[in-house]
């Protein structure tokens, strides 16, 4: 699996209501996952730095350009 098939995989695993974006809190739950407890201390800022269209949501591709920043 490349990189771009386990993001839209983890996408729409965490998009629990199917529109297209990842809520802050689906986000939450996204980083809870991938990080462990740790990870919800930094969520918010995360959340607010691949958030560069600023509609209070993580877009496909945002979420691409965190997952290349971090994991790859």
């Amino acid at each position: 699996m490349n990189n771009e098939e386990l993001v839209k995989a983890l996408f729409e695993e965490f998009d629990r209501n199917g529109d297209g974006r990842l809520s802050r809190g689906e986000f939450v739950e996204l980083v809870r996952y991938l990080l462990g407890e740790h990870g919800i201390q930094t969520s918010s800022r995360i959340f607010e730095r691949f958030d560069t269209n600023h509609d209070n949501g993580i877009t496909p591709d945002e979420l691409v350009d965190l997952i290349e920043e971090y994991v790859v």
